[in-house]
């Protein structure tokens, strides 16, 4: 892990970037923000466009009833008494 201050971190904003992608720990300090930790949002897969299917499997579960029509009182909530 390295730490580096937020001057550095802007001169070097590209290369920080690029190792925290790989997975690096990258941290930027600056004695009025205190330490933040660079860290990527998406694996490298979506990086390079390709998805993994069944990332999430077994992580999320959807409500049983999710695909079925809606009700006429339902209806009525979602377009107004108008539709």
């Amino acid at each position: 892990m390295e730490n580096v201050t937020l001057a550095h971190a802007r001169d070097h904003l590209d290369d920080l970037l690029e190792r925290a992608a790989r997975g690096e720990d990258v941290r930027i300090t600056d004695p009025k923000l205190g330490t933040i930790k660079l860290t990527p949002v998406f694996n490298s897969d979506r990086r390079t466009g390709t998805r993994k299917l069944g990332h999430l499997q077994g992580k999320m579960t959807l409500p049983a009833r999710l695909m079925d029509p809606m009700s006429e009182e339902e209806l009525r909530e979602w377009y107004g008494d108008d539709a």
